[in-house]
Parts: structure tokens; C-alpha cells; sequence
């Protein structure tokens, strides 16, 4: 979502771009002057995994060799190059083999991630050698947050830093009541606060705390419902497992991946959302909806959550289940401060991390690229 919404601002600024991805997935509508330009098929693989795996080894193959092609038509003729997480390092390859300056845009630390790995775990020596590489050859970094912005300055001191925060992928809101009725009829939810989690379910992103806190929270407050949206079969059924064995019962719901406009839905029929998030230096993308919803935010007190948010527009809870279920029993308790939070949450991304705050961004990173582009930067 944060690249397609890069390229549909930039290319309606009039840059050409040629989008050069996976063959899994649809195209979504964008600007004419962006082209989406599908590496090869593989056999069988029909989704991408998160994270580091070998499906993404065997893909990004693929991608090296596609955009390669493109950069031996001398009709093209590219200004400049954007890699984005490993895509960085493809990108410093063929720059060096072509000439033409890349951009590395940092979404992630990959070597945090290849560092949780336990698959990928042994060559992490070598993925700290080529990011450092491919950041040194950068002409720029784009990231997406102060902690991306603070280790790509440690790295590469001298090269120029843009940081363009995400935005709300979600923007229009219904009333919560009548999101709530909807919810509660069609996925036949009992009556009672619905504490909800939108997003995968990966080992990072906590929702295991969250499970564990649910037996705490319905100590209290026996009618209240979890609501877990997303994840791929593995992982659900391993929080389902859990939840049964710690005694959460049918309170705990997991409804699976769901359609991208159906997220409005699941926000704003919440009474309260959490981001229980372990692990990570990005901020969660889904945050910037959570905090636009008008709906009480309870996030883990984690730097990727603090580097957006401060205890005036969330309750911050220890990333532990009793410090999450003693967060949300709170937020239950006393509704009107809860209330007071969510307004300034949205008050906040209005002024700071809105789609048009996002778009003026990506606007001057592309004018001062251009301007590095002309003077031999990077």
C-alpha cells in the first residue's frame, strides 16, 4: 500500500515510472505515466510469503533479472532507480553494472528481520555486509520512519535522509453503532465491547500477548469480544490453539484474512483497537487508520509506536498480556478519557501523517531527488 500510494502520487506529478514486481497479485488502478511491469511466474506459488523465505529468493530472481532487461534498452533511458527493502539491493547491483543512481527505500529493517530468521539466521553476517553496501552506494534513503531515519544516518552519514511517514490506508468511517450492529450481524458477534486487532499475525506483531491477555480482561468483564482479523492458516491456528488452551473460549474470535475495504467496517464497529506489537523498528501501517478511526487506541509502549504517539493520543501498555489486559480495562472503565485520546489521535494525523501531509511529502522528495539527479549526488 505504501508503494502503490509513492507511485500514484509521484507519477501524478508527471515522473514516468516503471513498477517492476511480482507475478502474484492484481494490478490496481494507477496513473498513466506508471507502468506495472511483472516478473516471471512461478509454478504453484500463488501468494508471497512475509518476511524472509526462499519463495522470496527465487521471485527476487526473477526481479533482478526483469528490471535488468529493462535497463539494457537504451529507449527507456532511466533517471534513477528505487529499491525498495531487498529490492535496495538488487537495485545496487544493477546500478553498478549500469550507471544509473538508485534510491534505497528502507520500509524495514531487513536485517532485524533476517536476524529473527531462523532459516536465514546464519547468513545475517553477509545481509549486514551488502545492506551497508548497497546504503553507501545510495544516492538517497527514503524511509519511513525516526528509527529507519536514525540507522540509516548511522550507517551512511553523508548520504541525504527523506523520511515520508505512512498514511491512513483507511479514511472514511461510518458511525460506530451502526458499524457495530453490522459487525454483530453478520459474523454473529455477541453483545459487549469489541476489542479488535486488524493485520497479519506473524510472531512480531504480538497478538499472542494480546490472546493471553483476553482470560485477564474477561476476569472483569466477561462480556467483552476479541476480534482478530487476518493471518495466513498456520499461524491462525496456532493463536486458536492458544486461545482454547488458556480458557478464552468463543470471546476470542478469528475471522481470517478479509477484503481490503471491508477494514473501515472492522474499525469503526470497534469499541476499542490494539496494536500489541513485540518486535520491529516501523510503525505498524495500520496505526495511521487505527489513530484516524475516532476509536480508542491501546498500543505496547514500543518505540514503533512512540516515535508517532505519545500517552495524549493512546494508552501506552507494557508488551507483556498483563500489562495489555490491565491497558484495555482502562480504556472499558473510563470511556470518556478514552474518548478524549481518540480525538486527539485523529487531531494528530490531520495535521501531521494525513494522505495530503503524504502527498506534499513525496512531492518535495521527488523535486530535491531530481535536483541531486542534475548536481552528480549520490
Amino acid at each position: 500500500m505504501n508503494v502503490r500510494r509513492l507511485a500514484e502520487t509521484i507519477g501524478a506529478a508527471g515522473h514516468s515510472i516503471d513498477l517492476v514486481t511480482y507475478a502474484v497479485g492484481a494490478d490496481v488502478p494507477l496513473p498513466p505515466t506508471v507502468r506495472i511491469l511483472r516478473a516471471g511466474r512461478l509454478p504453484f506459488v500463488v501468494r508471497v510469503p512475509i518476511g524472509p523465505s526462499l519463495t522470496k529468493v527465487v521471485l527476487d530472481l526473477g526481479l533482478l533479472l526483469r528490471a535488468a532487461r529493462l535497463l539494457r534498452s537504451p529507449a527507456d533511458g532511466y533517471d534513477v532507480m528505487q529499491g525498495f527493502e531487498e529490492g535496495a539491493w538488487i537495485a545496487s547491483l544493477l546500478s553498478r553494472l549500469s550507471g544509473v543512481p538508485f534510491v534505497y527505500d528502507m520500509d524495514s529493517d531487513l536485517e532485524a528481520q533476517i536476524g529473527e530468521s531462523t532459516l536465514f539466521r546464519p547468513l545475517l553476517w553477509l545481509a549486514q555486509v551488502i545492506d551497508r553496501f548497497a546504503l553507501n552506494r545510495s544516492t538517497a534513503v527514503l524511509t519511513v520512519c525516526r528509527a529507519l531515519t536514525e540507522r540509516a544516518q548511522r550507517i551512511a552519514p553523508a548520504k541525504p535522509v527523506f523520511q515520508i511517514e505512512d498514511a491512513p490506508n483507511v479514511v472514511e468511517f461510518i458511525d460506530h453503532e451502526a458499524g457495530r450492529r453490522e459487525l454483530a450481524s453478520r459474523f454473529c458477534l455477541p453483545h459487549g465491547p469489541l476489542i479488535v486487532y486488524t493485520g497479519n499475525l506473524e510472531p512480531y506483531q504480538g497478538v499472542d500477548l494480546l490472546v493471553r491477555a483476553a482470560p485477564q480482561v474477561l476476569g472483569e468483564r466477561p462480556d467483552a469480544v476479541f476480534l482478530i482479523v487476518g493471518g495466513a492458516t498456520r499461524r491462525l491456528r496456532l493463536l486458536q490453539d492458544l486461545s482454547r488452551e488458556i480458557g478464552a473460549g468463543d470471546r476470542v474470535r478469528f475471522l481470517g484474512e478479509r477484503p481490503e475495504p471491508e477494514m473501515g467496517l472492522f474499525l469503526a464497529g470497534a469499541d476499542l483497537l490494539v496494536s500489541p506489537r513485540s518486535s520491529g523498528t516501523n510503525t505498524p501501517l495500520k496505526v495511521y487508520s487505527y489513530l484516524m478511526s475516532g476509536r480508542p487506541l491501546v498500543a505496547t509502549d514500543r518505540p514503533v509506536h512512540t516515535q508517532i504517539i505519545s500517552a495524549n493520543e493512546a494508552v501506552l501498555a507494557p508488551p507483556t498480556p498483563e500489562g495489555l489486559a490491565q491497558a484495555i480495562l482502562g480504556v472499558l472503565r473510563d470511556p470518556a478519557s478514552a474518548a478524549r485520546l481518540a480525538e486527539n489521535a485523529r487531531r494528530l494525523v490531520a495535521t501531521r501523517y494525513s494522505p495530503a501531509a503524504f502527498a506534499d511529502k513525496a512531492r518535495a522528495f521527488a523535486v530535491s531527488l531530481e535536483t541531486l539527479l542534475k548536481n552528480g549526488g549520490g
